[in-house]
C-alpha cells in the first residue's frame, strides 16, 4: 500500500529526531524511504525497539529490501 507524502514527516532540530519522526506516522500506513533522507537502518531498528518496549506492544516495524539502502517502516 502507497502512502500518501503528508502521512509521514522528518522531525529535525540539529539533527532528526527518530522516534518523534515515526509517531507522525499514521496507525495502519507504512512509508518506505531512503535512508539518505532519513537515518541509517540500525538507528531505525532501535528507535522502533525503544519505542514498541514503551508501548508494550507491537506497533512499529521495519525491514529493507536492499541492504539498508531503503527502509520500509510499517505502524500497527
Amino acid at each position: 500500500m502507497k502512502v500518501k507524502e503528508q502521512t509521514f514527516r522528518v522531525v529535525s532540530e540539529t539533527q532528526v529526531n527518530t522516534p518523534q519522526s515515526l509517531l507522525t506516522m499514521t496507525p495502519g500506513t507504512t512509508v518506505t524511504i531512503p535512508c539518505t533522507e532519513f537515518v541509517p537502518y540500525g538507528t531505525v531498528k532501535s528507535a522502533i525497539c525503544r519505542l514498541n518496549q514503551k508501548l508494550e506492544r507491537i506497533e512499529f516495524e521495519s525491514t529493507t529490501p536492499d541492504n539498508g539502502a531503503t527502509i520500509i517502516i510499517k505502524r500497527n
